[in-house]
């Protein structure tokens, strides 16, 4: 049985991908975080070596996925330190620690800073924001390694238990609605929104089909974000005037028109195909209905 440690597990993904690898009993997963929680295996702090090390000596994992990051931009440019040890160190010091290793990085589909989209694995990286530097900084300390994925995966939603006190992009609209607030949403913005049990999915068949190198992950329909949103919310009967449709330039946080990404190549290298946008909220719906503690769903 391989042996997996998860770091960022007090994070949205972090936890979800936790518990799909530990759930399936394929496994032997175990999680870090900053601090204590539900899934913290090891409390440690990524960003010192000392701290790794020490966790390295209880844990001699198979495979390391790193999902632990400082992710929002506006923060990020505030807190430029914190950002880069937060991103960079800490993917320095695990890679130091467990060097042999499958090493899993998730990076992110922002660093494609193209107007055109659908940009593949190929499509060249440029940073327009700190956050962004440090993805890619991180991932020049994963290329090198012999065994390796770099996830570059779009904007990923999904449904957290309330008493998990993290937010994702679904889990956000969820809250805005409840609290009967409108959801400004740009209709010119366009991405390929993928759900957190695809991505789990598609870690588990890389992990067991011994793949190896640089990945976007993504729906394979391009929708603006205001009719992804809409989708949603027709999907589970919210009321409508709760989303009003914005202009991209109209938001402090300036992100590219047409981020969308082709997801192709992790679909034909694993022969699995990504379910559609509305397959995918199906899914989202259901896993609300079985498990209801959301008001008003």
């Amino acid at each position: 049985m391989k042996k997996i440690l998860i770091t960022g597990v007090t994070g949205f993904a972090g936890f979800k991908i936790y518990h799909a690898l530990k759930n399936s009993g394929n496994y032997e997963v175990k999680g870090t975080g900053r601090s204590s929680g539900e899934s913290v295996d090891f409390v440690a702090d990524l960003t010192d070596l000392e701290s790794v090390k020490n966790m390295g000596q209880h844990f001699s994992p198979d495979v390391v996925i790193h999902l632990a990051a400082m992710a929002k931009t506006d923060i990020c440019e505030r807190n430029k330190d914190d950002c880069y040890a937060a991103n960079v160190i800490s993917t320095k010091n695990l890679v130091e620690m467990f060097p042999d290793c499958k090493f899993i990085y998730f990076s992110t589909y922002a660093v494609y800073n193209t107007k055109k989209g659908n940009c593949d694995e190929s499509c060249k990286i440029t940073a327009t924001n700190h956050y962004i530097q440090t993805k890619i900084e991180a991932e020049s300390y994963v290329n090198p390694l012999n065994d390796y994925i770099i996830f570059r995966p779009s904007v990923i939603f999904g449904y957290m238990p309330l008493k998990i006190k993290t937010k994702n992009y679904f889990m956000q609209l969820i809250e805005m609605v409840h609290d009967k607030k409108v959801m400004r949403s740009p209709a010119d913005q366009f991405f390929n929104p993928v759900s957190i049990d695809v991505v789990a999915e598609i870690i588990g068949l890389s992990i067991e089909g011994d793949v190896s190198g640089v990945f976007n992950i993504g729906s394979n329909e391009d929708i603006s974000k205001y009719d992804f949103n809409l989708m949603i919310m027709e999907r589970f009967g919210f009321n409508l005037k709760y989303l009003e449709p914005a202009v991209a330039d109209s938001f402090a946080v300036k992100r590219p028109g047409n981020g969308t990404v082709s997801s192709m190549k992790i679909q034909f290298t694993l022969s699995y195909r990504v379910p559609g946008i509305s397959e995918m909220i199906d899914s989202l719906y259901d896993e609300i209905k079985e498990n209801p503690d959301i008001p008003g769903v």
